[in-house]
């Protein structure tokens, strides 16, 4: 009999296996509380409490994670950022365009995909799901340039 554990941000999936037989099982990590941060300032930040210890004077101190624009943080020299984990929002491969009434002899919005030349302005990303939708109620129009067919992804 052996086991594995692999970890995500999003839980641990634990392998265990016996001869022949694997199965997987998602294990949820354990909740970590969320906390208000103070920041010098008296700004508030949301966070979440990794641990708190108690030092030799009495005095509680509390390891806490806050999300803060990237911009704010600056690496230091010698430290190695290569294993640091890294998620990227989802691409969005499509863009309503909507115009103002009476601007466009189409329909008053059109989809084009993500980078199409002729997506200028008033853009709202969309995933393909409400592309799709968009498309097939008749709210949009495909625009003549990209060509954009967007198929659904889920089922509703």
């Amino acid at each position: 009999m052996g086991s594995g554990v692999s970890g995500s941000g999003c839980g641990v999936w634990v392998s265990r296996w016996v001869a022949s037989r694997a199965t997987f099982e998602h294990v949820s990590e354990p909740s970590v509380p969320r906390v208000t941060v103070t920041l010098p300032g008296g700004r508030t930040t949301p966070g979440r409490l990794n641990t708190r210890r108690r030092d030799a004077d009495g005095r509680w101190w509390y390891e806490v994670v806050i999300a803060v624009p990237a911009a704010a943080v600056q690496p230091v020299d010698g430290e190695d950022y290569a294993q640091v984990p890294t998620e990227c929002a989802p691409v969005k491969e499509w863009v309503l365009q909507s115009f103002p009434s009476g601007q466009s002899e189409r329909r008053a919005v059109v989809l084009h995909r993500a980078g199409c030349w002729a997506a200028k302005r008033n853009l709202e990303a969309v995933d393909s799901d409400m592309a799709a939708v968009f498309i097939k109620e008749g709210w949009a129009t495909a625009c003549g340039g990209c060509e954009p067919e967007p198929k659904r992804t889920r089922r509703s």
